[in-house]
């Protein structure tokens, strides 16, 4: 009778003794090594089925899903989410672009109590997409509209015009993540807040 031990060896069992096959011992019929053989492979298969079922949606990348992206506004003095705030994000299918069956071309979004808000890309998504932040102009000062690539979003990440010189925790605070849009509002001082009536028109 033949077995295989821990490395995958066949082996003969002789009177209860267990010997390592070897070419110059017998003990092991023609038939009995085939079967240890196919044994042996379709073990191998199926593991190789199991890694596979992993790690294909990594090498398909993020292009042959629905992609989710998430618009964040915060408050570039310290980072805090702004809630309720508008948010409109147009897809701009170009001339010639290969379209889905039914989308929306325009998305009407409020930020929740993180300062998010989260919507998914058609399959296929457009090359451009545009997207912008409705503030309060009286209190905030923000660079929030972008034009982008859709590529670019969902590889990297896009960061909005910021409306403010850079500090020593911006690094940190305006840092995005792939599938993320971020637009940053800056407050008004108290001086901006009082001429704001005068320079609004």
């Amino acid at each position: 009778m033949c077995r295989t031990d821990a490395w995958g060896t066949l082996v003969s069992v002789r009177r209860g003794v267990l010997q390592q096959w070897y070419p110059l011992i017998g003990g092991c019929s023609q038939e009995e090594r085939a079967k240890g053989a196919r044994t042996i492979g379709e073990d191998m298969e199926t593991r190789c089925s199991q890694y596979l079922v992993w790690f294909l949606p990594l090498l398909l990348g993020p292009s042959c899903f629905a992609q989710g992206v998430t618009v964040r506004v915060i408050n570039a003095a310290n980072g805090h989410p702004l809630q309720k705030q508008s948010v409109t994000v147009s897809l701009l299918y170009e001339k010639g672009e290969r379209t889905p069956a039914k989308y929306d071309a325009t998305l009407r979004l409020e930020t929740d109590v993180n300062g998010e808000a989260h919507f998914r890309l058609p399959e296929p998504p457009p090359v451009h997409f545009s997207a912008q932040v409705r503030v309060d102009w009286s209190h905030w000062k923000c660079g929030c509209g972008v034009l982008g690539s859709t590529d670019d979003l969902i590889r990297k990440g896009i960061l909005g015009p910021v409306p403010t010189a850079k500090s020593e925790n911006s690094a940190t605070l305006f840092k995005v993540v792939a599938g993320e849009i971020l637009f940053v509002a800056r407050p008004l001082s108290f001086f901006e807040r009082l001429l704001y009536p005068f320079l609004k028109g």
